[in-house]
């Protein structure tokens, strides 16, 4: 069974996020892929808050792709307190989009390290280091 998320900001703040029913996850993914590209996903997964940043910026669907981020965000606990519309208005971007990735992290990321899905870059490297063997 899957444990719920504990982790740090950066600035060592602790982060904790209850973990999604299996379906939710599934439907979360499927939305979050739509908006950000899978690419991006499985980047921002692996707790790359550059990836996020340009997922977020490339996004054809801002308004759509905004909504899910902030609903996603206020699945986290920070300081033992939920995030809600009142605390997360006052937080800086930056803190926002290390949040997301710390939540996507923590919902799909073990799902993506069986080798089930894997950014281009990985792929070449991947296929160089066969080549060259």
């Amino acid at each position: 069974m899957k444990e719920s998320y504990k982790g740090n900001l950066s600035d060592g703040r602790p982060i904790y996020i209850p973990v999604w029913p299996a379906t939710v996850q599934f439907e979360n993914l499927t939305q979050v892929c739509q908006y950000l590209g899978q690419d991006n996903v499985v980047s921002i997964s692996a707790l790359n808050v550059p990836a996020a940043m340009v997922a977020i910026m490339g996004s054809e669907d801002f308004k759509a792709s905004t909504d899910l981020m902030m609903h996603f965000i206020k699945q986290a606990r920070l300081d033992g307190d939920k995030l809600t519309e009142d605390n997360i208005d006052d937080m800086e971007m930056d803190v926002l989009i290390e949040i997301f990735t710390h939540v996507m992290h923590s919902q799909f990321n073990s799902f993506f390290v069986l080798g089930l899905a894997k950014v281009p870059y990985q792929q070449k490297q991947e296929t160089k280091k066969l080549a060259s063997q």
